[in-house]
């Protein structure tokens, strides 16, 4: 049987391999665990009655998954039929030699089942979507790569960026992750026209501008469909605690905040002060917030309820300019804690998937807590630690940096992508959820298998991959 042969058979595979992955998934999660996050989309989808609060195009996907069978379930199986394809496919895109050395039906796997990677799937979350379409982005990236000038380049380019709309679409800060792969896109379409430095660098300009012109697309279609929201995030009440600790005048601060938004806390600024310095934690910043059982929390604020949502941004704009410094300071121990670097006993209860009580609920049939235990066992909690994941994409990025004039500089922008997002999670980041920093992972899962496959490729020094025919 010739090699050709045998290629053909094994990518034939992939898809049926992928379909195994969704199998399972659906298995381990059936009928999908929800969180706050996912119930209000399911009542969006419900109701058509959307808010700029979670993105419109989640719930449209869901309301007609829902009349079908009411509840998760089919949008559970929706996320895993997508993630597991995507997955597969930027396999043999990313990872074309390895294919020649093993089978796919250990491969894709091996790949789409890390648990790092593969927990988030069990939530019905709009990150699991995100992700998925940043990895199907990631696969055009690589085959845009490796194809020649032509239609097929142009399409899949095209591919490339509706994927990255419809990550946006579905979270908003997926525009610091599209902007590294829109680069790596303009990279392959700028090909023989600058010299390779300066090439980068418009293509980095030009990624920037189309992830910036894709969110305001979704900015403007969601304000077509959906109402301001009148909420405040609990972001913006956290970062006022941690300027309050970290500014050096907890008291003063503390009125000055409650001098713009009276209603945060139904104490004077003392009392308030005094509460946030024993309540507050970089990591958490839900125990701020008053609910039936923390009667006592520093802001009493009902952050869903009637109340001026625009004087809470306005005490905190406040705050943030008369403290940058304690702001920079709250932010690095948040983010801190955001990549596990803080109590890892937290970290797993925030993730919800390694935390017993969403994952190992009673009555969970026994084949389903068997696949649970191996996939969302809280013991794994160290293999997610998002700053290692990071450096490793990081270093990935540096290697390939080495070699940009030689065309190999994929894994250049997958360093851009998953560093854009760190960025942005450094100032936006509320807890340490394990969601948040998917991608990074995802990421750095992706960097792993390519220097797998560089130390295992036997091809002799200076030979070269033929380029794909359009």
């Amino acid at each position: 049987m010739s090699a050709g042969t045998v290629d053909a058979r094994r990518h034939s595979a992939l898809p049926h391999a992928a379909w195994l992955v969704a199998l399972l998934l659906v298995a381990a999660g059936w009928p999908g665990i929800l969180s706050n996050d996912s119930l209000a989309t399911l009542e969006q989808a419900r109701t058509l009655v959307f808010t700029d609060w979670h993105p419109p195009v989640m719930a449209l996907v869901w309301a007609p998954l829902d009349r079908i069978l009411a509840g998760p379930g089919l949008m559970l199986v929706a996320q895993a039929v997508l993630y597991s394809l995507a997955m597969a496919w930027l396999l043999a895109e990313a990872c074309p030699r390895l294919l020649r050395r093993a089978s796919p039906w250990l491969l894709v796997p091996a790949f789409a089942l890390f648990p790092p990677v593969a927990a988030l799937n069990v939530m019905i979350w709009k990150d699991v979507w995100m992700s998925a379409w940043l990895v199907l982005a990631l696969a055009c990236l690589f085959r845009m790569a490796r194809l020649p000038p032509g239609r097929s380049l142009r399409w899949t380019a095209a591919g490339l960026l509706a994927c990255c709309l419809l990550a946006t679409a579905f979270r908003h800060n997926a525009v610091a992750a599209t902007a590294g792969l829109l680069a790596g896109g303009a990279w392959c379409l700028l090909r023989a026209r600058f010299a390779p430095w300066w090439r980068l660098l418009a293509a980095c300009v030009a990624g920037v501008l189309a992830a910036l012109l894709l969110y305001a697309a979704v900015a403007a279609a969601t304000r077509l469909i959906a109402t301001p929201a009148q909420v405040t995030t609990p972001i913006l009440l956290h970062d006022i605690a941690g300027i309050i600790v970290h500014s050096g005048d907890a008291e003063a601060t503390a009125r000055q905040a409650l001098a713009i938004a009276p209603d945060i806390a139904d104490t004077g600024h003392r009392r308030l002060a005094k509460r946030v310095l024993k309540q507050y934690s970089p990591a958490a910043a839900v125990r701020l917030l008053s609910t039936r059982r923390r009667t006592s929390a520093a802001f009493s604020l009902d952050i869903y309820g009637p109340h001026d949502a625009d004087a809470v941004k306005r005490a905190w704009g406040a705050l943030v300019r008369t403290h940058p410094g304690a702001y920079l300071r709250h932010r690095l121990a948040t983010f801190g804690c955001l990549v596990q670097l803080c109590d890892a006993a937290g970290w797993r209860h925030h993730s919800y998937v390694l935390d017993r009580r969403y994952a190992f609920p009673d009555g969970l049939p026994g084949m389903q807590a068997a696949l649970r235990s191996v996939l969302l066992a809280p013991a794994l909690a160290p293999l997610y630690a998002p700053l290692a994941w990071l450096a490793l994409a990081v270093a990935g990025g540096l290697l390939a940096l080495r070699r940009v004039g030689q065309g190999d500089v994929v894994p250049v922008f997958l360093m851009l992508s998953a560093a854009g997002l760190a960025v942005s999670l450094f100032f936006t980041a509320p807890i340490e959820s394990y969601r948040y920093v998917h991608w990074i992972i995802v990421a750095g899962w992706t960097t792993a298998w390519l220097l797998l496959q560089r130390v295992l490729d036997r091809r002799p020094a200076g030979t070269r991959v033929a380029p794909r025919q359009a």
